[in-house]
């Protein structure tokens, strides 16, 4: 059943409702064009009551909704501004008219005590440096109807100013202040410490920065990254900082992250050892990136007096704590190299995962973000902390009526979901992202105004973006087959020839449109997609536009090594290839998950995003980093083996005990890698900065042809790409 709301008043009494009443006609008239008036009487036809009751600190809301009336009651003003989301969220725009498509009664106290987002106003964020202060109101206030209560600021110790900033990081942070203070949301602020700072000059800095802000609510000191100041250094600092903020803000809470400095080994433990005094002065621990350890362990070792504020990351795509497939860890090679680690990256269904993981352990979440390539995982994650029954498709047709008025909005949500299934597996067998592009440049001439939209565009253009790796990888594979025949029949010229074959017309097409909707996106919002004519800090900061050339296939590695090495071409393409009973595995072609579970926190080093040009195979383009791997081996039914590894070096003379076992049977306990080092397949087969160790494995090592391989070093760990069993 639909609901006629297309001329509806707003009623509304004292102060703060009358504040929320303008707030909600202003989201009204953005939609059509038509502002709403606002009453104190309750008028004959439709309109929404908003009313403070019980004036508190509570986020309790309630939506009654009876045909043609509404009343929206809460105890402060953000409860009034989350209860009139339920209306924007339901609201559907055609002709002029506003329909809400369902009955929005409901009464909710919010899931999660704490529920905000980290907008940084610095030279790293891909978007948000380029903004003013009305685009931060506006974007603070598009979360706000998704359950936001809290936004996160950068302190500006460092006191940065990119190409684009228009003002000050103090200017800035004075200015979310503000914002709070008129939105009834609270502030925290992230603030750097480092040891080279006496903890005067710290208070000082403090009170420069701080002091005439209207608001600040919280300060967020992290442990690490950055930091440098070990565990009881580091609180005892958290702990004077507080009793100094005190003076100007009496209600701020102190609450440092358990995130490690890299040089502290013990960080850890002498920070747990710290809190286990139980100062008064911290109100809550943060948990996130380079953590000091798991979030059940940091749990269990920190006094529950304590609560924990989760820190996710929901901007980054590799080298990050949650990488694409983070339970796998098996995004395709093609698309990480290309889109990289800041890409725009709808996750839906895969942070519903990680919040069903942790909320368990948490009070809420502040989300760590560089810009608005994460924007929809903003919200999603937003909605699991306001109610953790949200379903998740409802979700995002939410975000799409909200934020796409008088568009075909299932279709576009479904669309949006779509994005998330393109990276699910190699792109060229992925059938989802023709669809999912054909669906967007269906929808973008059936409604060209959305053109204007800067949300509709970005999730466009990663459509552009998927099908463009999708068209390459097809081509060029195909290209490699008719080479490797042509090679095989000696005519290595002929293959060089092939794969020299040039791009068609359409996709030609296609990686201009690329270009155009990137500086459509920089006018429209300021994301910045290229550090040539955007602006952005550096590639990895979110510049597709730097990375999305990249190789998705060895076209370009072997174009580079037959110019080189013709005579070596029969070689090349047989680099990877073994007998029945012999075994290669490289941990970006395979998928991790063929190796099984490991013990602790692995990270795996993508390194195809890297413009390596044509040093680098695809098949070493994930290096697995960790103190520990095991796996499990079959079919080895010749007699001895050669076990061979390639290693990223990361040489350590220190290392006595890098430890390699087959079936329990110690290959080599010692220096760092041990076994012999292959100089000749390096220098035919390898990028620069890895090694190729070869290992003895004696029949009597091997059971019924199976082995299971166990690589350990306790101390600085060791990263691999892939290996080889092969009849020694």
């Amino acid at each position: 059943m639909r609901y006629d709301f297309s001329d509806f008043k707003i009623v509304a009494d004292s102060l703060t409702e009358i504040k929320a009443a303008e707030f909600f006609a202003e989201e009204i008239e953005i939609r059509t064009s038509h502002l709403p008036e606002i009453t104190n009487k309750v008028p004959a036809g439709n309109f929404v009551s908003l009313s403070i009751e019980n004036e508190s600190e509570s986020e309790e809301y309630t939506v009654r909704h009876d045909e043609d009336k509404i009343f929206i009651t809460a105890h402060r003003l953000r409860g009034l501004i989350y209860g009139f989301a339920e209306f924007l969220k339901k609201a559907i725009y055609e002709n002029d008219k506003i329909f809400l498509i369902k009955d929005i009664s409901i009464k909710r106290k919010p899931s999660m005590q704490i529920r905000g987002h980290q907008l940084s106003y610095t030279d790293m964020n891909n978007t948000v440096d380029m903004w003013s202060k009305a685009e931060y109101e506006r974007y603070i206030r598009d979360l706000m109807l998704f359950g936001t209560n809290m936004v996160e600021a950068d302190s500006g110790v460092r006191e940065e100013k990119s190409t684009l900033m228009r003002f000050s990081q103090k200017e800035m942070l004075v200015a979310m202040s503000e914002i709070c203070v008129d939105y009834d949301i609270d502030l925290s602020v992230w603030h750097e410490l480092w040891s080279k700072d006496s903890d005067e000059e710290t208070l000082n800095k403090m009170h420069k920065l701080y002091d005439d802000l209207p608001k600040l609510d919280v300060l967020f000191p992290p442990g690490g990254d950055p930091g440098d100041m070990q565990g009881e250094a580091f609180v005892q600092r958290c702990i004077k900082m507080k009793r100094e903020l005190r003076k100007v803000f009496p209600k701020i809470q102190m609450w440092p992250s358990a995130q490690a400095p890299h040089e502290y080994p013990d960080w850890g433990e002498r920070f747990v050892k710290e809190m286990a005094k139980c100062p008064e002065e911290i109100d809550g621990i943060i948990y996130g990136p380079n953590h000091a350890m798991p979030l059940d362990e940091l749990r269990r070792k920190i006094d529950k007096r304590y609560p924990i504020r989760l820190y996710p990351d929901i901007g980054h795509n590799v080298r990050c704590e949650t990488p694409v497939h983070f339970d796998r860890d098996n995004w395709h090679y093609a698309l990480a190299s290309t889109l990289s680690r800041e890409a725009v990256n709808p996750r839906p269904s895969e942070y519903r995962l990680y919040h069903r993981m942790t909320r368990q352990y948490a009070v809420g979440s502040v989300t760590y973000s560089e810009g608005v390539n994460d924007d929809l995982n903003k919200f999603v994650w937003g909605a699991m902390d306001l109610d953790f029954n949200y379903d998740l498709r409802e979700m995002v047709q939410d975000y799409c009526r909200t934020f796409f008025p008088g568009a075909d909005t299932d279709t576009i949500a479904e669309l949006i979901i779509s994005l998330e299934q393109n990276w699910s597996c190699d792109p060229k067998e992925n059938g989802t992202i023709q669809a999912s592009f054909d669906g967007f440049v269906a929808v973008a001439e059936e409604y060209p105004d959305l053109m204007k939209n800067w949300r509709f565009v970005l999730h466009l253009f990663r459509a552009y973006c998927d099908k463009l790796v999708r068209d390459r990888r097809i081509f060029e594979t195909e290209l490699i087959n008719e080479a490797e025949i042509l090679i095989r029949k000696g005519n290595v010229d002929g293959a060089v020839k092939v794969l020299s074959t040039d791009f068609s017309d359409e996709y030609k097409l296609n990686r201009q449109k690329i270009d155009e909707y990137a500086e459509l996106l920089f006018n429209q919002i300021g994301i910045q997609l290229d550090v040539e004519h955007y602006h952005g800090m550096k590639w990895e900061r979110g510049c597709t536009l730097m990375t999305i050339d990249n190789p998705v296939t060895d076209r370009r590695y072997l174009l580079e090594k037959l110019s080189k090495n013709p005579e070596n071409a029969l070689n090349l393409i047989d680099r990877n290839k073994v007998d029945h009973d012999e075994y290669y595995f490289s941990f970006a072609e395979h998928g991790f998950e063929v190796c099984g579970k490991q013990k602790g926190e692995f990270y795996m080093n993508f390194r195809g995003d890297m413009n390596f040009d044509a040093e680098l195979p695809m098949c070493m383009t994930k290096v697995y980093d960790h103190f520990n791997f095991e796996t499990t081996v079959a079919g080895l039914t010749a007699s001895d083996y050669k076990l061979r590894i390639t290693y990223k070096t990361n040489l350590n003379e220190e290392i006595i005990h890098h430890k390699v076992t087959v079936n329990g049977n110690v290959i080599h306990d010692g220096k760092q890698y041990g076994g012999m080092r292959d100089e000749e397949f390096e220098k035919l087969y390898l990028a620069d900065d890895y090694v190729s160790i070869v290992y003895y494995i004696p029949e009597k090592f091997i059971v019924n042809g199976s082995v299971t391989l166990e690589i350990t070093e306790p101390i600085d760990g060791f990263m691999i790409s892939e290996f080889w069993f092969v009849k020694a």
